[in-house]
């Protein structure tokens, strides 16, 4: 595997790492086909939603940030019906260090959504962070129908 595929795949697998560790989704999985093929061209398979959207993640591990041109590749996974997210960690910065980007409107709605948030803080089971954030997310849409 050349080194800028390893790279990548490192920040890829950081990403769903993190996803399980925050019991976001404890399914989440590197894609290793993504963009090579017409189907599915997120990076993460995730069912990870903002809103009523499943998070389309692009991850990009570079030494220059391209950041433009980074979301407009990211931003064709909306027509594809996903929330766009981009990661990006730059050459010198530790896995950690990783930023996201998302649209404005999406942060504030993210903002907004953690208000409300339950946090089960004796609680550090993944799976069950992902019942609750999965609980809450249903609650939200019903309380929406009434």
């Amino acid at each position: 595997m050349s080194y800028q595929k390893e790279k990548g795949k490192q920040l890829e697998q950081h990403v769903c790492d993190r996803m399980k560790h925050y019991g976001i989704d404890i399914e989440a999985q590197r894609d290793g086909a993504s963009g090579a093929s017409n189907r599915d061209k997120r990076d993460i398979q995730t069912k990870a939603m903002i809103g009523e959207r499943t998070l389309g993640i692009e991850c990009k591990n570079h030494a220059v940030p391209h950041i433009k041109d980074w979301w407009e590749q990211t931003e064709k996974l909306s027509t594809l019906g996903y929330e766009p997210v981009l990661v990006y960690k730059l050459k010198g910065e530790g896995l950690m260090e990783s930023k996201a980007v998302v649209y404005l409107d999406t942060f504030l709605e993210l903002l907004g959504q953690s208000k409300g948030e339950v946090t089960v803080s004796s609680q550090d089971d993944p799976k069950f962070k992902w019942k609750m954030a999965n609980l809450k997310r249903a609650c939200q849409e019903v309380f929406r129908e009434l």
